[in-house]
């Protein structure tokens, strides 16, 4: 036995510690939004920062740009600072001449400002003018991430940018095609009035026998594919929202098996003090078609529940996480008296067909409960490259915490590694130095670390 208990202590021994590296980096004005792309064309990431004073007036906006110094670090302060207009109210990172590195499109109501970053700095490249649902005038400005995709094969990014009837797919030098899908527009009226839009998620795919990528549009009540020549071609399928009694509904989708089609994943949730929260996933059988019956159901009683669909195992197939916030005694008591919250995931894999009738793994994660505005950040990713989902979260208000998936379960049960961060925010994971595992961005919008970032290296 002793013999036994000295070969686990070498064993132990033996294992390379997690090593992690951290960057503070610092603003002038509130950071709102992150986004990576390499730049400079050195082949490194770098970090884009849309920074605002949302108590400005004028409101005063940059984009912060930190270069990586090569070796996976960055420096403390900007390596460069783009001036904002007061007007707009978002950006995006698109290939707009099909040379790399990409070129930032700044954008309001009313159309946009290209530039590329050359010789150090950001330099006006063009300034298309057109009208569009995007606000002006932003005070938490965002990244649009999904809004540019090369649909045509050419190396040049289409434009989502989006109409009241639907999008304008739009390259810097024009419109390139019309999109129709459902966009909601809703308008409430009190002392003020309230105008409210519903874009639909935009999903591109290959159609058997086109040239071109088709898109699919989701919206909470139809999936729209445009596909063809010009996109001209038009199918439209209604999204089963049928609970009776629901309050809540929203649809995502996902290719789960890998055949090229996107299929559909709906969720539904009813009731207030019995509380259920039902995710049916539709696998297409062909394109632009689901079954009338849904391929699986997960139901989760008494709690707040919302899917995840990412790959958790490393078989290269998206499987279906349940994470949920059970509204039982126990969790007020946590909360109210400990400042604490409990988190339950249900981990589903897809074997290629189905998804088995119970859970292939279900785990547990308290967190600290937030203040004000805040919100615990949290992000799944491969964060120690042994191809399976990791995923760090906020065990406390200063301590980031990262727990590895395992063969035989979810996740460890103790963690693999915990870093002294501000952990109330938003953490998104990224590939910051081309290495196995992935690393972590975190912001801290609306709270008092505000005007800090931190970025987090394996």
């Amino acid at each position: 036995m002793l013999s036994a208990l000295l070969a686990t202590m070498v064993f132990l021994s033996a294992q390379p510690a997690p090593r992690s590296r951290n960057f503070v980096l610092e603003t002038g004005l509130k950071v709102w939004d992150v986004d990576v792309s390499d730049m400079n064309g050195d082949g490194m990431a770098d970090i884009l920062l849309l920074t605002s004073d949302d108590q400005s007036y004028p409101l005063k906006k940059e984009l912060a740009l930190f270069l990586s110094d090569g070796k996976g670090g960055y420096p403390t302060k900007p390596s460069a600072v783009l001036p904002l207009d007061p007007s707009m109210g978002a950006a995006m990172l698109a290939e707009c001449d099909g040379k790399p590195p990409k070129e930032l499109v700044v954008l309001d109501a009313a159309g946009a400002l290209v530039y590329r970053f050359e010789a150090g700095e950001f330099k006006k490249v063009g300034e298309p003018r057109f009208p569009s649902l995007l606000p002006s005038h932003a005070k938490e400005p965002s990244f649009l991430k999904h809004s540019a995709k090369d649909l045509l094969g050419d190396g040049r990014d289409l434009w989502f940018i989006p109409t009241p009837t639907g999008y304008d797919l739009r390259r810097m030098d024009g419109t390139v095609a019309l999109a129709e899908c459902d966009v909601i527009s809703e308008m409430r009226r009190e002392e003020n009035t309230y105008i409210v839009h519903r874009l639909p998620a935009v999903h591109p795919f290959d159609v058997p026998g086109e040239q071109h990528k088709g898109i699919a549009f989701l919206s909470d009540a139809f999936a729209d594919f445009a596909h063809g020549p010009d996109w001209k071609q038009h199918e439209r399928f209604r999204i089963p929202i049928n609970l009776a009694e629901k309050w809540q509904g929203e649809a995502k989708m996902e290719d789960f098996n890998n055949d090229g089609l996107p299929d559909l994943v709906v969720t539904q949730t009813k009731g207030t003090i019995n509380m259920m929260a039902q995710t049916q996933v539709y696998l297409a059988k062909e394109s632009f078609k689901y079954p009338e019956t849904p391929t699986k159901t997960f139901s989760n009683k008494g709690g707040v529940s919302s899917p995840i669909l990412i790959d958790v195992d490393g078989d290269k197939r998206k499987d279906v996480v349940l994470i949920s916030i059970p509204l039982g005694v126990t969790n007020f008591i946590n909360f109210f008296v400990r400042g604490k919250i409990a988190i339950r995931a249900d981990v589903y894999l897809f074997n290629g067909t189905d998804f088995g009738d119970k859970p292939t793994f279900s785990t547990g994660l308290t967190m600290d409960a937030p203040e004000g505005r805040e919100r615990v950040a949290y992000t799944f990713g491969d964060f120690n490259g042994d191809g399976r989902l990791d995923v760090a979260f906020g065990k406390e208000s200063d301590t980031l915490a990262i727990r590895i998936g395992e063969k035989e379960k979810f996740l460890s049960s103790d963690p693999w590694v915990t870093i002294k961060v501000p952990s109330f925010g938003m953490a998104d994971e990224y590939d910051l130095n081309g290495n196995a595992a992935q690393d972590i961005v975190m912001y801290h919008p609306g709270g008092p670390n505000a005007k800090r970032v931190d970025v987090i290296v394996f």
